[in-house]
């Protein structure tokens, strides 16, 4: 009985936790589309430079490739 107890507290954690990155994911997008070209400045390019790297960070501790694969992934992208 414990163990199916506890078999439901780690799927419904892992359900959460999966939700709430979808979620991050979403509002970082809206985020996003609240960026207004005309008004870029140096501030807003380093702001979405440091987010880019958290980013890359965390993609790579979560999938387990290498931050310099995944930036030359990114790379081929803007050739």
């Amino acid at each position: 009985m414990a163990t199916q107890n506890n078999k439901q507290r780690m799927m419904d954690a892992v359900k959460c936790a999966r939700a709430d990155i979808a979620s991050l994911a979403d509002w970082i997008e809206c985020e996003l589309d609240k960026e207004n070209d005309d008004e870029v400045t140096w501030a807003s390019v380093n702001s979405l430079e440091h987010v880019r790297q958290q980013l890359m960070e965390t993609l790579a501790f979560f999938s387990g490739v290498e931050q310099s694969e995944i930036q030359r992934s990114l790379d081929e992208l803007h050739m």
